[in-house]
């Protein structure tokens, strides 16, 4: 069981004094049966008081207000967190997932959302990805994480948070963020309920800086809710969960809203480094 030391740090740069600043944050770890948060901090500058409430998906919100006039403002979210093995992805039969009680349950993870449509470019890559039409619902999803990362060339810079998924599909070229989403539209107009997962990852050996990242849930019925990463194929247990929404827009590390002249600078960092495992 890995212990993970993660910290996330953001940075916003004004162009002059800024007055008042409304934001919302999700950067909190879930803690649950994939994770167990053992320290979680947030440190604001300016400080500022935060209030915490839990949004419909059950992630953590923190709201916070600045008043004084500011030129900067900084959040950082700091968390100890010990993950556990990922859960086998079953069998999962096609019948089960027809049934009319198991769609009414997860009906807002079956539908369009902001970000997840179904249009002719996302129909033409499904088919071109030649996902079996026969076997269970956990081998058609590893075909899919895996055809998925094969035809979208993980390119950072290459896309934008609000990038539409059909220009993702004509360039064939994102990141993490248009994967999931690209992988999510498939699986539900498949009849597969499928949610988007913000969170950090952990790559031991890897020397570039930690990223935040995006994958996806499949709830595949016999086993619940499933992993599946289009970004780097084949689940590992260094993954820190911080949201799950019907996408992005569900789940935003930061949003909200200032007076004042207009963003120069936004930088963001992210680290997460392996502790010593937990007993």
């Amino acid at each position: 069981m890995p212990r993970l030391r993660a910290k996330h740090r953001t940075e916003l740069r004004y162009a002059g004094p800024t007055g008042e600043s409304v934001n919302e944050l999700r950067m909190t770890p879930r803690d649950g049966e994939h994770q167990h948060v053992l320290e979680a901090a947030t440190m604001i500058e300016p400080a500022a008081e935060t209030f915490a409430s839990t949004d419909a998906f059950g992630n953590t919100v923190l709201w916070f207000q600045l008043t004084e006039s500011h030129e900067r403002m900084v959040v950082e979210s700091t968390a100890i967190v010990d993950v556990m093995a990922v859960a086998a992805r079953g069998d999962g039969q096609w019948g089960d997932l027809a049934d009319p009680a198991f769609i009414d349950r997860w009906a807002e993870f079956l539908t369009p959302s902001r970000f997840i449509r179904w249009t002719a470019p996302v129909a033409a890559l499904a088919a071109d990805l030649g996902l079996p039409a026969n076997g269970s619902v956990g081998d058609w999803l590893t075909a899919l994480e895996q055809g998925v990362n094969g035809a979208i060339a993980y390119t950072p810079g290459a896309t934008t948070v609000d990038t539409p998924v059909e220009e993702v599909v004509h360039a064939r070229r994102g990141v993490c963020q248009d994967m999931a989403h690209l992988a999510i539209a498939i699986c539900r107009h498949r009849g597969v309920p499928a949610r988007y997962v913000s969170g950090w990852l952990h790559q031991p050996g890897h020397d570039g800086p930690a990223e935040s990242h995006a994958w996806l849930e499949a709830q595949v019925g016999d086993a619940g809710w499933v992993e599946i990463d289009p970004t780097h194929p084949g689940m590992s247990p260094d993954y820190v969960r911080i949201g799950i929404g019907r996408d992005y827009a569900d789940v935003p590390p930061i949003r909200g809203s200032y007076v004042g002249p207009a963003t120069t600078d936004l930088i963001v960092s992210v680290e997460v480094v392996e502790m010593e495992g937990a007993e």
